[in-house]
């Protein structure tokens, strides 16, 4: 078992269920920052530009805690004490669905997730997801961006409204849920499963493993 939590940056509930699953100790410390892409900026800059802004706004306020007195991290770069170690290791992640080199995010209303399925029907898309790992005590960090191939059935309008209708649509980046009732869309999958339910956990575990995270590792 993991001997100290590993801070996720973000309230989904996707991902910290993906890395309790595998074993780790998650410390939920969301971060709410600007989501906005800056115009023709590539879907795996976008990401981990994402990733790394909720990263650091996690650990403005984790700095803040342990250094009430130095909270922009001008003297943090090397944190000794048990109390720290508890906060070493943040995570964040953002998630996105390319099709037709269109970035899709989480729809804002039920008609965008109508319109998303559409769009994505019969069709094969990219789900891109960015992360960043963190070291509060070497002010270290690692940042990669994964894509996973998917390829959705014929859907008619039926059937997206039908699904839309289950719920599921509004917190996920094309307005599906691979790990939900989403699952049935999907026809085909290249890459990466955990990638497009919100963090490829492969590609995580070997950065941590190779930054020297031995200390939230579960195994």
């Amino acid at each position: 078992m993991p001997t100290a939590p590993l801070t996720l940056a973000s309230a989904s509930p996707r991902r910290k269920e993906l890395l309790e699953r595998v074993g780790f100790h998650v410390k939920v410390v969301p971060a709410g920052i600007d989501e906005q892409r800056f115009e023709g900026e590539p879907p795996e800059d976008f990401t981990k530009r994402m990733a790394r802004a909720k990263v650091q706004a996690a650990v403005r306020r984790l700095r803040a805690t342990i250094y009430p007195s130095d909270a922009e991290g001008g003297r943090v770069n090397s944190l000794a004490s048990a109390r720290d170690d508890l906060a070493r290791w943040v995570i964040g992640a953002d998630t996105v669905v390319v099709v037709d080199d269109v970035v899709l995010g989480k729809p804002a209303e039920l008609q965008e997730a109508r319109e998303m399925l559409l769009r994505l029907s019969g069709r094969v898309h990219r789900v891109v997801t960015g992360f960043n790992l963190f070291d509060l005590r070497r002010n270290k960090e690692g940042l990669q961006a994964v894509a996973t191939q998917v390829r959705f059935k014929h859907l008619s309008r039926a059937e997206i409204d039908k699904y839309v209708s289950v719920g599921e649509s509004m917190d996920k980046a094309g307005g599906y849920a691979a790990q939900g009732v989403g699952a049935y869309l999907i026809e085909d999958l290249s890459g990466s499963y955990t990638n497009v339910v919100g963090l490829p956990l492969c590609q995580v575990i070997e950065m941590m493993e190779e930054m020297g995270a031995t200390e939230i590792l579960p195994f």
